[in-house]
């Protein structure tokens, strides 16, 4: 599968060559480079997750009248969840398809693995760059997740963007983005809470299912991430020093970060779970 780019004729020819520090984007030519594809599904993203964001407080009120007694740091961090789920699916999709079931990675060949690329991948990781930007602003504005998330997407913003720009560490950036897989649940446990369905099964199930997804997508995973990036240590020289940095930092951090969420969530867990909390008909009250 691949993404397909549409733009009005003539519209390549019309912008001419474009180079940035020496990176092309639009050829001499009139066409798009692999770097230029992944600008356009960035400014595509960037719009359309925008439009799902300011569209939820529009929307959601016709039918969910809780929405309106919201404060409005609630309000706008409802509001980023329905693009939090688009998101997540997409991008695990496309990381299980470019790490996993294509053979791009794995595959022998002359080219070092962590210097391997697709179209899909520049793809993926330019909608990445345009979802991240916009719940940058959005995190830092209503300061949502304190320092920890802001450290979070920041970090996964430089680090898609350098893996873009440069071209180094498509398949360790795709796989650390498959982590993703946990926000659909963590998005629908805010929405349950707020809809009034904190003592409802669902509640419980989907709270379980953020714990063992939590545990296998963004603990489980970094121990064959590490060891891959080990077995390829020979390569990490051919790649730009920033990428390199970031390779050596982010995951680590990323790593602690997602140890000191599982924590909080198990602590949740327990508490939900617990005989005591279940049979406080006092707990109504929350």
């Amino acid at each position: 599968m691949t993404h397909h780019i549409y733009l009005p004729d003539g519209l390549l020819e019309r912008i001419g060559e474009l180079r940035l520090l020496d990176k092309a984007f639009v050829t001499s030519d009139a066409k798009l480079t692999p770097l230029g594809g992944c600008t356009y599904w960035a400014l595509v993203s960037l719009v359309l997750f925008t439009f799902v964001y300011k569209l939820s407080r529009y929307i959601t009120p016709l039918f969910f009248k809780g929405y309106t007694r919201m404060t409005t740091h609630e309000q706008r961090d409802w509001d980023t969840r329905p693009g939090n789920i688009l998101y997540s699916v997409y991008i695990v999709y496309w990381a299980v398809q470019a790490v996993l079931i294509e053979d791009l990675f794995w595959a022998p060949g002359s080219l070092p693995m962590l210097k391997r690329t697709s179209l899909d991948t520049y793809a993926s990781l330019g909608v990445s760059i345009g979802f991240f930007f916009m719940e940058m602003v959005i995190t830092i504005k209503y300061w949502m997740g304190g320092t920890a998330m802001v450290i979070h997407h920041l970090g996964s913003l430089l680090c898609v963007l350098s893996a873009a720009f440069f071209g180094d560490a498509h398949c360790m950036t795709l796989w650390m983005l498959s982590t993703e897989f946990t926000t659909p649940f963590i998005a629908l446990r805010y929405l349950l809470d707020k809809g009034g369905f904190k003592s409802h099964p669902v509640y419980v199930f989907n709270g379980i299912a953020i714990l063992v997804a939590w545990t296998v997508a963004r603990l489980a995973t970094f121990v064959p991430f590490f060891i891959v990036v080990w077995r390829h240590r020979d390569q990490i020289p051919l790649m730009n020093p920033f990428v390199r940095l970031l390779l050596f930092v982010f995951p680590a951090t990323l790593a602690v970060l997602n140890t000191y969420w599982y924590i909080k969530i198990v602590r949740g867990a327990m508490k939900v779970l617990s005989p005591q909390k279940r049979t406080k008909p006092a707990a109504k009250a929350e």
